[in-house]
């Protein structure tokens, strides 16, 4: 069985989803599997520029994000008929080419154009054509509810209600639960707080500003040290190499090196997010199932709001009370101890979520298609 599995560099989420969904092909004992973390940018030029402006848009001011989200659900680019024009001999010549029996998709604005290209084409008929939902939440981003695809794997039974909605026959959904890397479910050793110098009988923070690196992640690090510089802190700046120098700098100034560690991207953040106490990050999907996995209350950051498909986090977070949301930077102290302070409820709360990793459930349906 042949697979491929094709994502897109906005964020880092669905190339997260696509790494998850390889290592469990590969656990199951399945070796022809291949990845394209860029495909949505390979299509064509401007769609390159447009993930790079998403991109710069997320690093640099959430708010208008949020609303080029919001104009792209109003719109559906996905949809026209310039898109797919600009696309189509891209996608047919690139599935030709490969041959694969199943291709996976874990993103959204290539799924409508994809699946024209195969009814088009009677020699891609064979293909098996798979939508994993990344978005748990409601609403979602345009293009994953597009009907013509043999399956679609969702978190929840929102997004499935989700699905419904827009036609898609019931037979086809499968809710599956979010899928990540199974290495979130192994228990670490305390080799990692060694190697930092922290002391694991004191409450450690880990401060995960993303993939891209959020730019305010450095005023909530700031805020920290002029309260003190005794709380024992993991800031993640991702690929933001300006926000790692200014991270590093207020440390270095404030001498606080023993007990803050700043590091840039990382990819074994489960070794950190498993010694810590309190993750404060965006309300992206995987970071935040990531933390759940790791049955870590979350601080979420709405600081700048939430981007458009991460609204439906806050009924998420009503239903199942796992955290709380940072509204304001000057609220984060009061936010951190409330949590440190109440840290076996929240965990109770998440041990009650029952939560699965969807990798194992997607990839044995898949492979019974």
């Amino acid at each position: 069985m042949k697979v491929g599995i094709i994502a897109a560099k906005t964020g880092n989420g669905h190339i997260s989803v696509m790494n998850a969904l390889k290592e469990e092909f590969e656990r199951q004992g399945e070796k022809d599997i291949y990845c394209f973390p860029s495909f949505y940018e390979d299509m064509m030029v401007s769609n390159k520029i447009l993930s790079d402006f998403y991109n710069f848009l997320m690093v640099n001011s959430v708010a208008l994000c949020e609303k080029y989200c919001e104009f792209t659900y109003m719109t559906r680019p996905d949809l026209s008929q310039d898109f797919y024009d600009g696309v189509k001999e891209y996608i047919y010549l690139f599935l030709i080419e490969h041959k694969f029996d199943i291709l996976i998709s874990v993103s959204h604005t290539i799924n409508a154009a994809i699946i024209r290209v195969i009814r088009e084409h009677s020699e891609l008929s064979n293909i098996k054509f798979c939508v994993v939902v990344t978005d748990p939440y409601e609403p979602i981003a345009v293009g994953f509810a597009v009907e013509g695809a043999d399956k679609y794997y969702c978190a929840t039974d929102v997004v499935k209600n989700i699905l419904t909605r827009a036609n898609i026959a019931t037979q086809k959904i499968v809710e599956s639960g979010y899928p990540i890397s199974y290495r979130f479910q192994l228990i670490c050793e305390n080799s990692i707080c060694e190697e930092l110098g922290f002391d694991k009988q004191k409450p450690i923070i880990l401060l995960n500003a993303g993939s891209q690196g959020i730019y305010h992640y450095f005023d909530m690090l700031k805020k920290l040290v002029e309260i003190s510089c005794e709380l024992q802190i993991i800031v993640i700046c991702g690929k933001n190499l300006t926000l790692y120098n200014q991270c590093q700098k207020i440390v270095k100034k404030r001498r606080c090196e023993d007990n803050i560690k700043v590091l840039g991207f990382v990819d074994n953040i489960e070794m950190y997010m498993n010694i810590c106490d309190l993750v404060i990050t965006k309300a992206g999907a995987n970071a935040i199932y990531e933390a759940l996995m790791e049955k870590k209350p979350i601080l979420i950051d709405a600081i700048d709001g939430f981007l458009f498909q991460e609204r439906g986090i806050q009924k998420l977070l009503e239903k199942h009370d796992f955290g709380l949301i940072l509204e304001n930077v000057d609220k984060i102290e009061s936010n951190i101890k409330r949590i440190l302070d109440n840290k076996k409820y929240y965990i109770n709360n998440i041990i009650k979520m029952d939560l699965h990793n969807g990798s194992y459930k997607i990839i044995n349906d898949i492979k019974n298609l």
